[in-house]
């Protein structure tokens, strides 16, 4: 063998390692969402944050001073849908197995796996704002709006960087980029930065200023 024969083989391990990486988190959502795996405490996190529109609501009933904002109004989280109220935290528990499985019963009536798993995501990012004080987000929220706003901002940015169309092909059934699905959550191009992104743009004229504000 010459020396230029190992360099090619050398540069062939190198990409065959590249394409087997290829697909990894498509495949890894795909999973996930197919065995409807969630991070740990999920369920309690979403409890969370529906007890605190419920809460919001309460207390709007009970103030006596006017107010232009009503909080009467929220009544939960929506998947394609599917709402999942916040007047079920009057009925079930946190760690409540019933609870778990309504949860689950919404998130279930996605047929794509892994756009499931980004929905997922999408929640996990608006329990993060659970502790900010946010007047109202309107009646239901939205989480594939959430996702698909995410989706536009990835598909914004990837064709600035010179992505063309057949790199950003669609999943037909959810208009999801597929280049997206294959995303890790973390890191500047993650999935969890573009949902973050997106959740702020979804809220922004109901968050403080101060907080909003994004790069």
């Amino acid at each position: 063998m010459t020396p230029s024969s190992g360099s090619f083989l050398s540069a062939y391990d190198q990409q065959s390692s590249k394409d087997s990486r290829q697909g990894q988190w498509q495949r890894r959502r795909r999973l996930d969402g197919a065995l409807n795996r969630v991070p740990i405490g999920f369920y309690q996190k979403v409890w969370k944050v529906l007890q605190k529109r419920r809460q919001e609501g309460i207390r709007e009933e009970n103030n006596k001073q006017p107010t232009n904002i009503s909080f009467k109004s929220c009544h939960g989280l929506s998947v394609e849908g599917f709402v999942l109220p916040s007047s079920t935290t009057r009925e079930m528990t946190p760690g409540e197995i019933k609870f778990s499985v309504h949860v689950e019963s919404v998130l279930n009536r996605v047929p794509q796996p892994e756009y499931r798993q980004l929905l997922v995501e999408a929640i996990l990012v608006l329990t993060m704002l659970a502790d900010i004080e946010i007047h109202s987000i309107g009646s239901i929220i939205a989480v594939e709006k959430i996702v698909h706003i995410a989706n536009d901002l990835f598909l914004q940015e990837q064709k600035t960087l010179g992505a063309d169309d057949i790199m950003l092909k669609k999943d037909p059934a959810s208009g999801i980029c597929t280049l997206l699905y294959d995303s890790a959550p973390s890191g500047r191009f993650g999935t969890m930065t573009y949902l973050s992104k997106a959740a702020a743009t979804y809220v922004q004229e109901f968050l403080p200023h101060s907080i909003c504000a994004m790069q």
